[in-house]
């Protein structure tokens, strides 16, 4: 009992805690710069003469209130989303958009010469080379009500401007195409043409619109405002323009996502958190485990990261991720300890040093899992 009392002996007990500490401290550090870090998108692409930070929600009852506004009815039908890159930010749709105009509006395109299918610009379309916009038929329609008519098709490559991947893989997705007022005399301070979303219940989005791996939740029409911020080198002014967004809400489905992205990462942290059940005197064995996880883990890693676009936040899988890393290198920080105790032990002091290598375990392995469950929750709410 001599050797319990030795000073180097209380050292070694308190060096028994020193992994679950460590891990505990390491998880904490992360969550306050989890809540720390700033909200956002992510970077933007480089676009050609698009601010994406300039759309924005518009006003209809506001700029309908102007005496000179000209209100253009839109509608929009999505038949088909494909080809959807996260990385890439792009995705391409195709579909149907009609417009709807007053006498009035008719005879200002008359006198300015615009071409109904000049009205709109797809705002967001990227690889306007690789686009197609056709008219349905060659010349507007006349309702019942006095109003011109026409509908056009089109198949386009378009960017998403905002995206949030925080809580990846289960991220909800909105994938928007946005019509837009083309013709700087069409601009609110000019021609004040003010597009409005078409009213009514109708089906936005076709029965072939989903994308594998998602389900498209919702769907809206909403009319939006942009304005460039720049003269473009001319005496025009800072003008903006009336627009409308089809924004379809895709969400990811959890099942296929936690079998293709926390499964795998499931298995090789449970692997490390259970080698610490191994008796600590298989100092080697114990010791090759926690490296063995931390280079499977940074494979993983890897591996979805590329399908992911640069980002000035971390994702939920990340931080699961970085729990995973510090789990790892704790246990391995532990089996360290334990190995050089057990070696360095008297005989007679062996099995007592086993007994307490064996609680310096069981304090890790409870730490590592209530650490990875805390951090998982507030990576979720950040």
């Amino acid at each position: 009992m001599a050797f319990l009392t030795t000073p180097i002996w209380r050292r070694l007990r308190l060096a028994s805690g020193i992994a679950s500490k460590f891990l505990l401290s390491a998880l904490c550090v992360g969550l306050i710069l989890a809540l720390q870090s700033p909200s956002g998108a992510g970077p933007a692409s480089p676009r050609s003469n698009r601010d994406v930070a300039s759309f924005a929600p518009a006003n209809i009852k506001e700029l309908l209130s102007k005496p000179n506004a000209i209100e253009v009815k839109v509608g929009a039908y999505v038949e088909n989303f494909h080809d959807l890159s996260l990385h890439n930010r792009r995705f391409v749709a195709e579909g149907s958009y009609w417009l709807e105009w007053p006498q009035g509006f008719q005879n200002k395109l008359d006198s300015e010469k615009i071409e109904p299918k000049s009205i709109i610009v797809l705002a967001n379309q990227v690889d306007t080379w690789d686009g197609q916009i056709t008219s349905a038929s060659e010349e507007p329609v006349r309702l019942a009500n006095g109003n011109y008519y026409q509908q056009f098709q089109f198949s386009a490559n378009f960017y998403i401007p905002d995206i949030n991947l925080k809580r990846f893989p289960f991220e909800a997705v909105q994938l928007p195409v946005i019509f837009e007022v083309s013709d700087d005399s069409l601009a609110i301070q000019k021609g004040n043409v003010i597009l409005v979303p078409e009213s009514g219940r109708n089906a936005l989005v076709g029965s072939f619109a989903e994308i594998n791996g998602y389900k498209i939740t919702s769907s809206i029409l909403e009319p939006t405002v942009h304005a460039f911020g720049t003269k473009m080198g001319l005496n025009s002014g800072d003008l903006s323009y009336s627009g409308v967004a089809l924004q379809a809400t895709l969400k990811s489905t959890p099942l296929p996502s936690i079998l293709k992205y926390f499964l795998p990462l499931m298995i090789v942290v449970g692997i490390v958190i259970l080698a610490p059940s191994l008796e600590g005197e298989l100092g080697d064995i114990r010791l090759a485990i926690p490296s063995t996880g931390l280079l499977t883990l940074i494979f993983l890693q890897q591996a979805y990261q590329a399908e992911l676009p640069e980002l000035d936040y971390l994702t939920f899988l990340d931080w699961i991720y970085a729990c995973g890393y510090v789990i790892s290198i704790g246990t391995f920080l532990l089996f360290v300890w334990g190995t050089n105790f057990y070696q360095r032990t008297p005989k007679k002091g062996k099995e007592q040093a086993l007994a307490t290598i064996n609680r310096g375990d069981t304090i890790f392995q409870v730490s590592a899992v209530f650490g990875t469950v805390v951090a998982a929750f507030m990576a979720w709410m950040a």
